[in-house]
Order: C-alpha cells, then structure tokens, then sequence
C-alpha cells in the first residue's frame, strides 16, 4: 500500500514538472517544419521546372513554326539543344501517346501541325485545328516527370504538361482581271461614259497614264476614308459603307501625287461630273482580311504595301455600281469598216460576291464580274439583192474568272515564290437574237434564236429577201492553271494570264466559220416564201462581207470587255503585294 502510494506521488510530481517542456515542442514543432520544408523546396522546384519546361515549349513551337517542312525535328532540336536528353518525340498523326511510366523516356514531346486562324469570336483555344490546311501553325506539347527530393520516398513524382502554339503571319494580295492591251480612246470613252451616265472626252494618253500609274491600296483607302468621314474608324468600316464615283475619283487624285498624266486624266473624269447616283458597296470591291482590323492610317505599318492600278481600280469600280442594270453604249464608236453599232451590255454579281482585290493568307479567292453583251453591227452591203445594210447580232456571255492564292513560300522571314491557281471564266458568243428582258436576267439562260442579218421587203422588179443566221463559239468546261510569282515579279508588277485551252483567235474569224445561213425569197404580192437553203452565190457574198469585218468587231469585243475587267477565255492574275511575318505565339 505505501509502495502504491510512493508511485502515485512520483506520477504527480512528473506530471506536475514543467522543466524540459520547451525542448519537447521544439523538436516536435521542428520536424513539422522540416516536413513542410521539404514539401516547399519540392513545390518550388516543380514551380520552377514547369516555368522552365513551358519556356522551352513556347522557344519550340516558334522555331517550328518557322520551319514547318520539318517541324517535329525542329522542336526537337530546340529541347537538345537546352540539354534535355531522352526526350521521346511523336509526331503527327503517330499513335496516341503512352504513359511515360511504361516507356525509357523521361519525357516526351508531341508535335502537330495545322492552320491557325485569329478569329475573335472563337475561343483562343479553338482557334488552332490540328491538320488544317494550307498548315500555318504548330502545336507542341510536352510532358516530363517532375523531380522530388523529398517527396519520392512516399509518393509519385508528378507529370507536368506544357503547350504552346505559334503560327506564322504569310499573306499576300492578288487580283484578278484584265489588261488593256490596246487603247481606243472612243471605244472607251463610249463605253465608260454610258456607264457613268457622262460625255467623256479623254485621249488614248490619258487612258495610258491611268493604266501606267499604280496607287498603294491603303493610302487610297486613307483617302477614301477622309471623303467619307470615317477617319477614325477602321478600314472594315471603310469597306463596309458605300462610295459615289466622285468620291472615289477624289481619293485617287489625291494618292496619285500632284503631277503626272494619271492626275490630268482623273481631273477629266471628275470634270465630267458622272456617276453622280451611282454608289459602290466597297466590300465588292476590296478585302484586307484581317488588315481590315487596322485604324485607318494604321496600314503603312502592316508590312504589305498593295499596289493597285488606277485604270483597273476605276473600271472595277463603274462596273461593280453598275450590276443588275443594263446600260445602252452610243452606236458612233469610230469603228473603221463598220456603219454602226449599237451595244448593251449587262453586269451580273460574281458567286457569293467576292472582291476583285483581296488580301489574306492561303485561301484567298478573288473573282470577276459576269458580264453579258448584246450587239447589233451595222455592215454596208452590195446593194441590189442583199440591199444596202447587213445586219450582224452578236451576243456574248463571260463567266467570272476566279484567281485563288495557293501557298506563299518563305524562306528566313522573306518571300521567296508565290503560288497561285486561276481559272478563266467560261465563255460563250452566238450569232442570235436575243429578248432584251431576259438579257438583264443572270439566274437563267436567255431563249435563243437564229438572227436577222437581211429582212428586206419586196422591192419591184426585186424580191423581198430574208436572211437568217445561227453560229457559237465556246470554252466548254474550264481546269484552274498553276502560276508562281517571284518577289521580282511582285515588284515589277507582272501580270501573268492563263487561257482555255478551246481559245479561239480570232474571235469573230472563228464565230463566222461556224455561221449557217438560212435564205428565204418573198415572190408577188402573195407573200410566198419560199425557203432557198442552197443559193451559194447569196451565201459566199454575205460571208465575205462578214468576214472583211470581223478584226474590227474582235478590238470592238476585247476593248469593251477589257474596260469591264474580263477577257474571253483569258484572266489576268497579279500579285499585288507578299509578306512573310515572324512566327508568333499565339497560345
């Protein structure tokens, strides 16, 4: 009993000693820090390795953004080259990626390719698709094992994963039309005259000049800008609104500079006060892709000057203000060998109405407008039987030309070829008769039948006479052809053409070949007709006649369709500007 009491005692006294409780609490509370430490310094490592590793992915996705031939090698090289060794790289479209617990590798890296596209109503992350094409970006991603130093002995080191996209800037602008090879100032000053409702007198010269002379797309918009106020908008809100021809002309006078031909011509033009109720929507005319995006006065600094000719800048623009109407061009048109000719033509929207000029990366399409032509050609004839006048109907359909912008070449951040694929636009001519009503109307086919070229009545001792004709020339089914562009050419301002390979020169040579001629004599008072399909001497007299007209009626046909910006069978392709931007990152 005492000895129980002798222990209780000691309990107490133990219980009750304060002495060494300080010691106790430290090296309990040291080992929770030591603990905590050790989880620190592994947090802190695993920080920095991530900030690393995500540095080194960034670094590999611009280098092969910039080497998209051989992007997975290129970011490969990027990771050995910092000393990462045993990195297992799987390219594109190589099977799904293994955990790295069940390979040798340490870490791997994942390398895709694809188009990226910087559209701000898509979510950052979306806007990369893994294959697209034509390929501008890269995706690579990289996991690795972190390192614990602490940590390993009761837990797995974690897998850090790290991805970066970069995509290259390459856009280049293209055009698609037609060149005037040869000026007939009265063709066309007929023709735009008409078209803007205007009595043009210019020279051959002034035409020339206009031709000659080439404005930067953007400096003209700038101007534009200041004529419609909208200075400080961007150039989409340029584009979105609508220009008169005055306004247009305003602005090219002043891009133009303050001397020179193409000046004194636009002066000409402005002097003639035409196109006054005419307006041109400018998205029809323009597309700067996402240069649009830019404040006006902005566009120097975007890196792709655009040339623009200011004759084909004008006729681009009075034909796209005159779509869905049907204009009547004047018969005295100063054609040698021909008594007159009365011409009507008609401009139809091209397919899901793309601009003339566009700029923009691979993908890119550009179209011309369609254009129909109604002509009834005056001809003297020999008098007598045939009477004094032949009459020649000539109607002629033009399919838009298409110009698309296939792939630009880069090589050390510089242009090194331009790729493009163009497709003429399908042409057809008839020697026909054609309802003025549905001329005007492109969503369907107009009602042929053969022409008039004689109707005359009976002229006594002589029979009346009637002749009729029917002849076609066409292109039939058309394949784009491919076209490069060196940036000396892009300088220059080369165009280069393509053509049907069913070209037919000359034209109307061609079209009258294929002329079947139908004579009918009225005999008495009766009104018989009597159909005579068989009177060569008739025939042979009237096709030579015909075909002593026909190169007069091809520069007639080429200079109108020409100033309207399409040629049959033929388009005109320029690259008007190139740039290859740094690779970025864009994600």
């Amino acid at each position: 009993m005492a000895a129980r009491c002798v222990i209780c005692a000691q309990a107490r006294r133990f219980a009750s000693d304060r002495s060494g409780a300080v010691a106790i609490m430290a090296a309990t509370l040291l080992s929770v820090v030591m603990v905590a430490a050790a989880f620190a310094v592994d947090q802190g490592s695993l920080y920095f390795e991530r900030r690393e590793a995500q540095a080194l992915t960034d670094l590999a996705a611009i280098t092969a953004a910039a080497h998209l031939q051989r992007a997975p090698d290129a970011a490969l090289i990027t990771f050995t080259d910092n000393h990462k060794r045993n990195v297992r790289l799987i390219r594109d479209k190589e099977p799904s990626r293994a955990p790295l617990e069940t390979t040798d590798a340490h870490s791997e890296l994942y390398v895709e390719t694809g188009r990226y596209k910087a559209d701000p109503d898509v979510s950052p992350e979306m806007r990369f698709t893994v294959g697209g094409t034509p390929p501008n970006a890269v995706r690579v991603t990289y996991r690795r094992k972190g390192t614990l130093y602490f940590g390993s002995a009761i837990m797995e080191p974690p897998t850090m994963t790290t991805a970066a996209v970069a995509a290259t800037v390459e856009e280049a602008a293209i055009s698609v039309g037609s060149r005037l090879a040869s000026v007939e100032d009265g063709v066309l000053n007929a023709l735009l005259g008409a078209l803007l409702d205007a009595d043009l007198s210019l020279r051959a010269a002034d035409y020339r000049a206009l031709i000659n002379t080439d404005v930067d797309g953007l400096a003209f918009l700038d101007a534009l800008a200041a004529e419609l106020n909208l200075t400080a908008g961007t150039y989409e809100e340029v584009l979105a609104s609508k220009a008169s021809i005055g306004q247009i002309l305003r602005a090219l006078t002043a891009s133009v500079g303050q001397s020179g031909g193409a000046r004194v011509a636009l002066q000409g033009l402005l002097g003639s006060k035409g196109g006054g109720t005419l307006r041109v929507p400018l998205s029809a005319l323009l597309d700067l892709g996402r240069l649009g995006r830019l404040s006006v006065g902005q566009g120097q600094a975007a890196g792709l000057k655009t040339a623009v000719s200011v004759m084909e800048l004008i006729g681009a623009s009075v034909t796209v203000a005159n779509r869905s109407r049907q204009v009547e061009v004047g018969t005295d048109l100063g054609i040698d060998g021909l008594l007159g000719v009365d011409v009507h033509l008609a401009v139809g929207e091209p397919p899901l109405n793309l601009p003339w000029l566009a700029a923009g990366e691979a993908g890119t399409i550009v179209r011309t407008s369609q254009i129909r032509l109604r002509l009834t050609v005056k001809v003297e004839g020999p008098g007598g039987v045939l009477g004094n006048i032949i009459q020649l109907p000539i109607y002629v359909e033009v399919g838009h030309a298409e110009a698309k912008l296939r792939q630009l070449a880069c090589v050390s951040g510089q242009v090194s070829r331009v790729f493009v694929e163009a497709l003429p636009g399908v042409f057809d001519i008839w020697i026909t008769e054609v309802d003025p009503a549905e001329f005007r109307r492109f969503g369907s086919k107009p009602t042929l039948h053969p022409g008039k070229l004689v109707d005359l009545p009976l002229r006594f001792p002589l029979p009346g006479l009637s002749i009729t004709g029917f002849a076609h020339v066409g292109s039939g089914n058309l394949w784009p052809s491919s076209l490069t562009f060196t940036p000396k050419d892009i300088a220059d301002g080369v165009v280069k053409s393509v053509s049907t390979q069913q070209l037919v020169q000359p034209l109307v040579h061609s079209l009258l070949s294929d002329l079947e001629l139908n004579i009918a004599l009225k005999l008495g008072g009766l009104g018989l007709g009597l159909d005579l399909p068989s009177l060569p001497l008739l025939k042979d007299q009237v096709q030579k006649i015909l075909n002593g007209v026909a190169e007069p009626l091809d520069t007639l046909i080429y200079g109108l369709l020409s100033a309207l910006g399409v040629r049959v069978g033929e388009a005109d392709i320029r690259v008007n500007a190139a740039h290859c931007g740094r690779a970025v990152l864009v994600y």
